[in-house]
């Protein structure tokens, strides 16, 4: 909805301030509507009435393809998240694994009893699961020796194909 800045009575100081910087009209569109990011495309204008009788076709448009991207975006963004979780996932797989058998073979137990156990154990220590399964292996049998990463990261351009074949066949 077009607007002269010179009448609005909202937004406190802000319509009074843009008038003294010379800009008298605004008009905003709203970017993103009905999804969990929301925005608004705002135009100034120097004269008054700027955007009254302007045909606002071409600039809802703008607006609605605003939105397409900023909703792409997000789809991205959320792909990108869950990617690097599953990513983590697979990594702490056998080190959870592991300290599983670990607990299982201390107390005659099942793997589910066992799990109880190490969440119980997280919890109460407050740190992540798989921290705690690191440190539990880390202490009972040392670090684990330094292995190449196949996989690319975002930061590092990822190695030869002949690289990781020698990574496989060592």
């Amino acid at each position: 909805m077009p607007s002269t800045l010179l009448s609005e009575g909202r937004w406190g100081d802000c319509p009074a301030y843009a008038a003294a910087c010379g800009i008298c009209s605004s008009l905003s569109l709203p970017i993103a509507a009905g999804t969990l990011n929301v925005g608004a495309l705002n135009l100034y204008a120097g004269p008054p009435d700027a955007f009254t009788g302007t045909d606002l076709t071409e600039l809802r448009s703008l607006a609605s393809q605003a939105t397409g991207a900023i909703a792409l975006a997000r789809r991205i963004s959320d792909a990108q998240e869950f990617a690097e979780q599953m990513r983590t996932a697979v990594q702490t797989r056998s080190v959870s694994d592991q300290a599983l058998g670990l607990i299982m073979g201390q107390r005659p137990c099942t793997a589910q009893k066992a799990f109880d156990i190490l969440r119980s154990a997280s919890q109460h220590r407050n740190i992540k699961l798989r921290d705690l399964c690191t440190e539990m292996i880390t202490n009972l049998t040392g670090p684990p020796p330094p292995q190449p990463n196949c996989a690319p990261t975002r930061d590092t351009p990822p190695p030869s194909r002949q690289a990781c074949r020698d990574h496989s066949q060592a």
